[in-house]
């Protein structure tokens, strides 16, 4: 399995996080066009319209994926209010909580309601969010908010990283959160992240690349299995491949496991 482009192009991302960050913060668009190329994520099966802002199921495909792109937008902007929100998965999420963020999308629909001839849009990654759950009627108007012509990599804008991100059928909210604290502690113990990144953000990058390679998220948990040693050295090291493509650099720990190895 090669990682050669995604290593360029991820490694080239974290490297320009930066500049993502100051697009963040001026409210002028977060993310680009959709993808124009294929899209191995895969959206909703069908369409949400207008009612789905009223609509429990997709209430709860939008407030997953929120939870689930907390870690890059608060990396992203550190001020955005997306920080303060609890990482838990609908489920297990209390029903203010719920509430809190489902208004969110639905407040973000109310801009885009209102945005005709307006010059830009506050929050545009919750309004991308909103327009593929909540209400798909303003699809358009969101990408072109969204359509600053920066590109967040080479290859990748912002798009095609959230859309790759965006929940499937091969693992629910609750299962990628529980890999998220492994990803997370382990990268805190053997890793250096990316200067400006997070390692929850990190962790992000970690799934989306191997979600374009895979076309799933079963391998990004299975990299977190407890399974024989010969199947733990395999994802340890398919894990480092992904981690330093993602920008982030063994620590002294871990080169001295290596050795040991």
């Amino acid at each position: 399995m090669s990682i050669s482009r995604p290593r360029r192009t991820l490694s080239a991302l974290a490297a320009s996080a930066a500049i993502a960050g100051a697009l963040v913060m001026t409210g002028c668009g977060l993310l680009p066009n959709l993808m124009a190329n294929e899209n191995s994520s895969g959206t909703p099966a069908a369409p949400p319209t207008a009612k789905d802002r009223e609509n429990a199921a997709a209430q709860q495909q939008f407030f997953d994926n929120v939870v689930l792109a907390v870690p890059m937008v608060a990396s992203l902007d550190p001020s955005s209010s997306w920080g303060a929100l609890e990482l838990a998965a609908w489920d297990d999420a209390d029903p203010t909580v719920k509430e809190t963020v489902v208004g969110m999308g639905r407040d973000a629909c109310t801009r885009a309601d209102e945005a005709a001839g307006a010059s830009e849009l506050e929050d545009p990654a919750m309004t991308w969010l909103a327009s593929r759950f909540l209400c798909e009627e303003h699809r358009t108007i969101a990408d072109e908010f969204l359509s600053n012509d920066a590109s967040f990599s080479p290859t990748h804008t912002m798009a095609d990283l959230f859309e790759l991100a965006l929940i499937q059928d091969d693992a629910t909210a609750t299962e990628i959160l529980d890999a998220n604290t492994i990803c997370i502690g382990t990268l805190a113990l053997a890793w250096e992240v990316h200067a400006g990144f997070t390692p929850d953000a990190t962790c992000w990058l970690i799934r989306v690349q191997s979600v374009e390679e895979t076309g799933g998220n079963a391998e990004y948990l299975s990299l977190f299995d407890n399974a024989s040693d010969t199947e733990n050295v395999a994802a340890d090291a398919r894990f480092g491949e992904l981690a330093q493509a993602s920008g982030a650099t063994p620590n002294t720990l871990s080169e001295l496991l290596e050795d040991i190895e």
